[in-house]
């Protein structure tokens, strides 16, 4: 992620986002970031599709130690 440009107080800031890739489970995501001047900031983020039940239940497992 980088941070190029400030935005004063009170400006509009929006976000734009782009799935560039899929491999499997993973996705790849550029992010960019823009006030009314231009853009802000910007990076790539990656995600992963994961199974509820089996996230749930290995969360609800902690919860219980």
């Amino acid at each position: 992620v980088t941070h190029d440009a400030p935005t004063p107080l009170g400006m509009t800031v929006w976000c734009e986002t782009e799935l560039v890739e899929v491999d499997g489970r993973r996705l790849v995501f550029d992010v960019a970031a823009y006030d009314a001047k231009g853009k802000i900031g910007g990076g790539r983020h990656e995600r992963f599709i994961i199974q509820n039940e089996k996230f749930q239940a290995k969360a609800n497992k902690k919860a219980e130690q």
